[in-house]
């Protein structure tokens, strides 16, 4: 039988097995449970909302590429904006394909595995020219058609990107949209906004100019083939004049053969009309 000092010595064991929890193993345990926690809460969270967020991401592209061309509505988009921007682009955005440096289109669908939606050209601008693919999205309404690039270059602080859209005749801007990543807000953000983005409307291609569109200091005398650039902005309005010089260097192939198929099927055209 336990006598009463047997019965003490358990009972004070028990006591000092238990877990100090003014002890630092206490605050490290405690810690790291919280953190595998934390961290699988996240995990779940972060899953469950991927399907959204790259719906959001692939609602906002096809605003753009449809903001470039012309084609968005502030006031329609306002009551149901998924749905309004998907009817719009499956409405006007006619054709989607990638081509080469050349012009040619890429027709070998293991490519890359990507279309030209899919397509991220800052991805393609880090490879060799000979490999280097290019998204182009055509837009038609009526007789009116619009060839849509996509543009990547750098700002002051960090990447910038775009899209522009050119008229039938590939030398006449039709429309710009611009982004960034971390530009200052109030100077070289300001590429984002409405009245620096439509300067751009009408322009034409400068081809004997390294610089195609030439982004100038403001308050100089314009031209064709001039804009005004972003007071106290300069090195991101540069960062632009660069990124149209760059990206569309790489669509002249394209750009080239299509400017001669247009002109060809002009003739024949007129050729036809004669006959007539």
């Amino acid at each position: 039988m336990e006598n009463n000092s047997d019965i003490k010595n358990k009972t004070n064991n028990t006591k000092r097995k238990k877990i100090n929890v003014n002890g630092s193993a206490y605050t490290v345990i405690y810690s790291v449970i919280i953190v595998v926690i934390v961290a699988v809460l996240l995990t779940i969270a972060s899953t469950a909302l991927k399907p959204a967020q790259k719906l959001n991401q692939e609602i906002e592209k096809k605003e753009n590429i449809l903001k470039t061309a012309g084609k968005t509505d502030k006031e329609k988009a306002k009551t149901d904006k998924e749905k309004y921007i998907s009817e719009e682009y499956a409405k006007y955005i006619s054709e989607s394909f990638v081509v080469d440096i050349n012009g040619n289109k890429v027709v070998d669908t293991n490519v890359n595995k990507k279309d030209a939606f899919s397509l991220e050209i800052k991805r393609e601008l880090i490879k060799p020219e000979a490999e280097i693919c290019l998204p182009v999205f055509i837009c038609k309404d009526g007789e009116q058609v619009r060839y849509i690039f996509q543009l990547h270059g750098k700002g002051l602080w960090g990447p910038i990107w775009g899209y522009v859209a050119f008229e039938k005749d590939l030398n006449t801007i039709a429309g710009v949209v611009f982004d960034h990543e971390s530009e200052t807000p109030g100077l070289g953000a300001e590429i984002t906004t409405e009245i620096f983005q439509k300067q751009f409307e009408g322009k034409k291609i400068d081809e004997e100019n390294s610089f195609p569109i030439i982004v100038q200091k403001p308050g100089g005398k314009l031209n064709s083939h001039t804009v005004d650039g972003i007071s106290g902005g300069t090195i991101t309005s540069r960062g632009v004049q660069q990124m149209l010089a760059d990206n569309l260097k790489l669509y002249k192939g394209f750009i080239n053969k299509m400017k001669s198929e247009n002109n060809d099927n002009s003739i024949e055209t007129n050729d036809k009309n004669q006959e007539q």
